[in-house]
């Protein structure tokens, strides 16, 4: 698979350093991060569910770019969110529908990102069809993987299914199960982004940090898999009880669970997209959002696998709205656990001076330093 140009040949090795304190703190190192690894990455922006209408549209903030995706006559299309008039953000919302028209002075923007519509423009600038061309928005890349939607900024790059690599096999097959969606939100944390990726890249924390959430979950095995060297797989089995519990209720609320990820499997996409799945029936599905080098936003979507041919079961709605309810704390409990043991991490990665020590219980964040390092290059 190609991924960045040196990209590591990764082996998890008994205590090894991690990257320097100042990797999570250093302004200069970030501002290196959001033109090496956020402009030059695929990025999750979305699903296409959210992008399914002509002129629905999604907006994110990509290494410190405006960018939006945006839904022209079923063709998803992508371009900074500036507009070349004066500079106003075109789209302000994270999401929603309507014409691509900036609304400082109504500038509007067709598919080719060319403005169109520009109000008195024979009275006051007279640009021509070559003209208004040279005043189109700066496009960028956009590719979908079954329903989730990349984006990437920098212009020259592999194309997504090379990227993605065999991940791109279970992003197909989950967006084939996991078709209802019942959470979403956003929490800030005082931490670097890559503190709350390394969060969720190994279980050797969950006794003391999860006692009563993921470590009841699971049985506290790790298998590890680093998908064509630039992502990673791990997996832990599922404890009896809550094997038993999730396959009642796929069976009581008609469920039509993955047959293929019947554990709990977790997928790391490089740099900061973060995909759970309990059982196969629900699907968690996490960004890291750099903020700054001292924030950054969780935002959190839920998932329930579809309902089989016979439909809802047994249970009917209020069944469903339980086990929701029941995900939905489970979720923000353990995510709450880890927003506290990360901004302490990140704290403390201020007063220190030596790199962290990772054991091979702590591989996947080995692997996660070593592909960040290839993508920083001569910048780390």
């Amino acid at each position: 698979m190609q991924t960045h140009p040196n990209a590591p040949d990764f082996q998890p090795r008994k205590a090894v350093p991690g990257i320097p304190p100042a990797a999570y703190h250093d302004p200069a190192l970030f501002r290196a991060e959001e033109e090496r690894i956020f402009r030059r990455c695929w990025i999750f922006a979305g699903f296409t569910d959210e992008l399914c209408r002509h002129n629905d549209y999604v907006t994110r903030r990509l290494g410190g770019v405006d960018v939006v995706v945006q839904n022209f006559e079923g063709v998803l299309r992508g371009f900074r969110n500036v507009c070349t008039h004066r500079f106003a953000i075109i789209q302000t919302a994270p999401r929603g529908n309507g014409m691509l028209r900036c609304s400082y002075h109504g500038w509007t923007f067709d598919r080719d990102g060319v403005p169109y519509g520009i109000p008195g423009n024979e009275a006051w600038f007279g640009l021509d069809r070559e003209a208004r061309c040279a005043r189109a928005l700066t496009p960028v890349a956009v590719a979908a993987c079954g329903r989730f939607v990349f984006v990437r900024v920098a212009a020259e790059g592999p194309p997504l299914d090379d990227w993605l690599g065999p991940c791109g096999d279970v992003l197909r097959h989950a967006s084939e199960i996991f078709l209802r969606p019942f959470d979403e939100r956003e929490f800030v944390w005082q931490a670097n982004w890559k503190m709350g990726v390394e969060s969720v890249l190994e279980v050797y924390h969950a006794d003391t940090v999860h006692p009563a959430t993921f470590r009841k979950l699971v049985k506290g095995d790790w298998r590890c898999d680093y998908e064509g060297g630039t992502h990673s797989r791990g997996v832990t089995s599922i404890s009896d009880k809550s094997a038993r519990w999730w396959d009642g209720v796929a069976e009581r609320l008609g469920f039509r669970p993955s047959p293929r990820l019947r554990e709990y499997d977790h997928l790391h996409l490089f740099p900061n997209l973060e995909i759970g799945f309990t059982r196969g029936t629900v699907m968690s599905v996490q960004t890291y959002d750099p903020l700054g080098p001292d924030r950054c936003a969780l935002r959190l979507r839920l998932f329930l696998a579809d309902p089989g041919p016979e439909g809802g079961g047994k249970g009917g709605e209020a069944a469903r709205r339980a086990i929701e309810a029941t995900a939905r704390e489970l979720n923000i409990a353990l995510l709450r656990e880890d927003q506290e043991a990360s901004e302490s991490a990140f704290r403390g990665a201020g007063q220190s001076d030596s790199p962290a020590l990772l054991g091979l219980n702590e591989e996947r964040i080995q692997q996660f330093h070593a592909v960040w390092r290839s993508a920083m290059g001569d910048a780390a």
